[in-house]
């Protein structure tokens, strides 16, 4: 039997907890009271029974918190298998998938994953995006991130693009919540997929868990797509209690955040790209030097060479002002080499 080359594998060195992780973009500034406030434990019969198909208490607990339709949300194991899923229903379109670059790397692997070879969009130099472009390309799906990562912008387009696509748009909203977007609402257009994550703002990246906001059509497509039972019931049972006395929580780390951006970036030399994320992207010489020089010193950074418009950057996680200051006096060592 032979078989296909798969060489598109995502490449996830395993860098343990000992060292400071910064380059997975998690929620930092959480404390340890709300990880015991969200807490759930099971009782026996939750471990011994499979979870509610697709998990749909879960799903009406996410509409009923923010307002929206029932019907329209599918729990998804992780914003990764949002993604996957999605485009597997851009798969069965079989127009083709356009991927929005600089952007999350996985994107790209996902694609390959589920039989496709996405074309290549990009941005403008000053971060634009060309509806006029990705409207006449002839796809039948388009990959956009806003906020970007790693450009860190809100692609202000995506609305315009929703509205002129004769398509689907797969929105990847990770990090929705650091810009102040809490809830869905482009789903309204019918032809977008918005994606949601548990892992970056509300700091359960363990938990994976994630959902996908659509129309009822397109929301029942994807469903159709889902596996029966896509997480956990410890994983279900936490989600629900962080959303029922979890987002204070969340709102005043992302406000402590906000002021520990500030602070960093009135410290950094470098160029680079920033915005309403947990996260800052730097151009430097050498990516992969910084990188090494860094890690010797106990922090891990996110290397992006060979991205559109990052052709050598670094990119790092936002943490408290202890660790930050700890951070930039290695950087500034590392960029020095």
């Amino acid at each position: 039997m032979s078989l296909p080359e798969l060489d598109f594998a995502y490449d996830e060195p395993d860098v343990g907890y000992k060292k400071v992780r910064l380059h997975f973009n998690e929620n930092l500034f959480l404390p340890d009271e709300y990880y015991k406030a969200v807490a759930a434990p099971l009782e026996p019969w939750e471990l011994r029974y499979y979870t509610d198909p697709n998990n749909k208490r879960l799903a009406s607990a996410i509409e009923s918190h923010h307002g929206l339709p029932p019907g329209i949300v599918v729990i998804t194991a992780g914003a990764d298998e949002g993604l996957r899923m999605a485009m597997q229903l851009a798969a069965h379109m079989g127009r083709g998938l356009a991927i929005v670059e600089p952007t999350y790397g996985m994107a790209r692997v996902v694609a390959r994953q589920v039989g496709l070879r996405p074309a290549a969009a990009a941005y403008r130099e000053d971060l634009s995006l060309d509806v006029e472009e990705v409207a006449r390309s002839g796809v039948g799906a388009v990959y956009v991130c806003s906020p970007n990562n790693p450009t860190a912008h809100i692609v202000k387009e995506v609305e315009e693009l929703a509205a002129r696509f004769n398509g689907l748009i797969i929105l990847d909203a990770a990090y929705a919540e650091f810009a102040g977007y809490w809830r869905p609402r482009l789903y309204e257009y019918g032809n977008v997929v918005e994606v949601r994550t548990f892992s970056k703002a509300w700091g359960l990246a363990g938990l994976r868990v994630g959902y996908v906001v659509a129309n009822k059509r397109v929301a029942d497509a994807l469903r159709a797509l889902s596996l029966p039972h896509p997480i956990s019931a410890y994983s279900a049972k936490v989600v629900e209690k962080a959303l029922e006395v979890g987002k204070p929580y969340v709102e005043r780390s992302i406000e402590e955040l906000k002021e520990v951006r500030s602070w960093v970036l009135s410290q950094l030399k470098a160029d680079g790209y920033h915005g309403p994320t947990n996260f800052v992207t730097l151009k430097v010489n050498d990516a992969e030097a910084a990188a090494a020089e860094l890690d010797k010193k106990g922090y891990v950074v996110r290397v992006l060479g060979g991205k559109p418009l990052c052709r050598s950057c670094i990119r790092f996680t936002l943490a408290p002002r202890p660790v930050m200051e700890g951070f930039l006096k290695a950087l500034g060592a590392a960029l020095k080499i």
